[in-house]
């Protein structure tokens, strides 16, 4: 569910507490300009995940999905279960007082097995809201949309990136570098994220910024025009403000309720519904054990 996180602690006990951990590796120092003055920034490290220590704070960031594996992938399923045990966890290294980690940066997601081939899907992503999607490398299986500063919409083939782990698994995933956007999810601390309730808004927003996704899905036979990029390009750049999303609302209407669209948002529905839930042992001999779903 969670991948990337970063956090400010302000505290300056909580950060002494902190830093002076002997877990942590010490990596080195840097220079870094504020305000027109050059200020040293030092820097240690604990796994994959990052500390730096800056004059009035200290951040750590870095990857709860890959800490969870031990520092090896991202690639399987990260339930809000396990997102809970690795941020005790590190509550339990580090002594943290999770009030006092403020969140700053996210990204979450889902990792699926598509329906077709990764690389078709991934290439057929068009627009997410009104901004088109973009390869930022030169890899024909990823592709970003959105604003860099506030809100960023990643959708690429999970198994190019991990083969050994997982294959044509599609991840779709939601990247915030601002806490303007996580606070409007009403997440502001890492305590929130001890509680399963607050999960909720996570799984809300993915759902949500799926419906915002313009999908071409070419197996329909319907106008050419709604499969030209060109035809949405002046729709935007001639059209009125309702316009896109109208022309939007038709195109999927056209489709018709069976469409790769609407069936990938149903995959994406069932992963949800399984992160939500846990594997609990009936019996004490683990080698042997049989295994209960429970829901959150």
């Amino acid at each position: 569910m969670i991948d990337f996180i970063k956090i400010k602690i302000t505290d300056e006990a909580l950060i002494n507490q902190v830093w002076n951990n002997e877990i942590l590796i010490y990596e080195g120092k840097s220079e870094k300009r504020f305000d027109d003055e050059i200020k040293e920034l030092f820097s240690k490290s604990y796994k994959n995940l990052y500390f730096t220590k800056f004059q009035n704070r200290l951040e750590i960031k870095g990857s709860l999905h890959y800490f969870f594996n031990g520092g090896l992938h991202n690639a399987n399923d990260f339930n809000i279960y396990d997102c809970i045990e690795t941020i005790e966890q590190l509550k339990e290294l580090f002594k943290l007082d999770l009030n006092k980690c403020k969140l700053i940066n996210l990204e979450y997601g889902v990792n699926i097995n598509s329906i077709i081939k990764v690389d078709e899907l991934v290439q057929n992503l068009i627009y997410h809201e009104k901004r088109q999607f973009t390869r930022p490398t030169t890899y024909f299986n990823y592709k970003i949309a959105g604003n860099e500063a506030y809100k960023q919409i990643k959708a690429y083939d999970k198994s190019v990136q991990f083969p050994k782990y997982c294959d044509n698994t599609f991840r779709f995933e939601v990247k915030t570098k601002q806490a303007k956007f996580i606070n409007s999810l009403g997440l502001f601390t890492l305590q929130n994220l001890i509680d399963k309730n607050y999960y909720k808004a996570l799984m809300d927003s993915l759902l949500n910024e799926w419906n915002n996704v313009l999908l071409f899905d070419k197996s329909k036979v319907i106008n050419d025009k709604f499969f030209n990029t060109n035809f949405w390009e002046d729709i935007l750049k001639n059209g009125n403000r309702n316009k896109f999303n109208n022309q939007k609302k038709l195109y999927y209407k056209k489709l018709g309720t069976d469409n790769l669209h609407t069936n990938i948002k149903e995959i994406i529905e069932r992963k949800i519904k399984y992160l939500k839930c846990v594997q609990i042992p009936t019996t004490i001999n683990l080698e042997t054990a049989q295994y209960k779903i429970v829901y959150f």
